[in-house]
């Protein structure tokens, strides 16, 4: 049971992640044109979109990190048998949601980056 609300948990975070990407290219329509006609490539525009969602990543696995330690230790103390917790658990939570997220941005991200810079800034 844990799993399929685990999997529902990621799947949501991953259409949440979709929409913003979607909101900031449609919002970013004219720069991403004027970057691409100044000689931009896709890769660089890619790089900066995940940048900017790799840093808010990181922020939030700052304060997530000391609060999920603190809830699991003490969830966890009501037990008779203990189990330890583990950095890498941590560490491997973060690599995965960054797996994630810089998926879901590069594949909306190349689609911006590939359209044709002409369309977006004739609509003016």
């Amino acid at each position: 049971m844990i799993t399929y609300f685990s999997i529902l948990a990621i799947l949501l975070s991953v259409v949440g992640v979709f929409g913003l990407v979607m909101f900031e290219a449609g919002y970013r329509r004219k720069e991403i044109g004027i970057r691409k006609i100044m000689g931009a490539t896709a890769s660089e525009l890619l790089y900066m979109f995940n940048k900017n969602y790799l840093y808010i990543v990181g922020i939030c696995f700052v304060i997530a990190v000391p609060v999920a330690y603190l809830g699991v230790v003490s969830w966890l103390a009501g037990f008779a048998y203990k189990v330890p917790v583990y950095w890498w658990v941590f560490l491997m939570a973060f690599v995965v949601v960054c797996l994630i997220t810089i998926a879901t941005v590069s594949f909306q991200s190349w689609r911006a980056a590939n359209e044709n810079p002409v369309n977006s800034i004739k609509t003016e």
